[in-house]
């Protein structure tokens, strides 16, 4: 999923594997011949999605999938050859937003998702101070980093659904102009993370 108007560069160009729009050669049924996204192409892992955070419904709601071995990065390694998602994006501002996704393929597990997540961010050329921690998130097993990016604060929360081969995952990025502290970045993240719910 691109984020739109939101400079979430490095740890957050990757929220959605790399995946830009859908192009006419996206088609979500049958074989996966090419990566793609777009609206209402799974609705049933759209509808996981939170309908809403902080009163407010996502800016954009989307679904898709990624086979290609550019796009899963490190989950090819893994034996991931098709990944579907779905993610609601909430811009909260120019340069900060926060979207919620759900990941789903055979076996997935949420220590692959942290190590796609943990490579990008480790890739990117303006990301400083990162620092990976293995919190409880919803009374389960959880994976965080964050880090400096440019001006931003940015975070990703990865942790295991109940049901087999399906990761939620949290990404935030809060411009330091618009979010000016880390506490209120901080806030961002439980929020996010509790409308999800346990």
């Amino acid at each position: 999923m691109n984020l739109p108007r939101l400079t979430l560069v490095a740890v957050l160009s990757v929220a959605f594997v790399a995946c830009g729009p859908a192009g006419p050669s996206f088609d979500p049924t049958g074989p996966c011949l090419a990566d793609g996204q777009a609206e209402g192409a799974y609705p049933e892992l759209e509808a996981a999605i939170p309908d809403s955070l902080r009163g407010q419904p996502p800016t954009r709601l989307d679904s898709g999938r990624s086979c290609s071995a550019t796009n899963l990065g490190t989950l090819s390694g893994r034996g991931v050859t098709e990944l579907r998602f779905a993610g609601g994006l909430w811009e909260i501002g120019d340069q900060s937003g926060v979207t919620v996704a759900r990941f789903t393929a055979p076996g997935l597990a949420s220590t692959w998702m942290a190590e796609f997540y943990e490579a990008g961010a480790r890739a990117g050329r303006r990301t400083e101070d990162i620092e990976v921690t293995r919190p409880t998130v919803n009374g389960g097993p959880g994976w965080r980093l964050d880090t400096l990016n440019d001006e931003s604060f940015q975070t990703i929360v990865v942790w295991p659904d109940d049901e087999p081969g399906a990761v939620w995952v949290v990404l935030a990025a809060s411009g330091i102009r618009e979010v000016t502290t880390r506490e209120a970045h901080e806030s961002v993240v439980v929020d996010a993370i509790a409308a999800v719910g346990p």
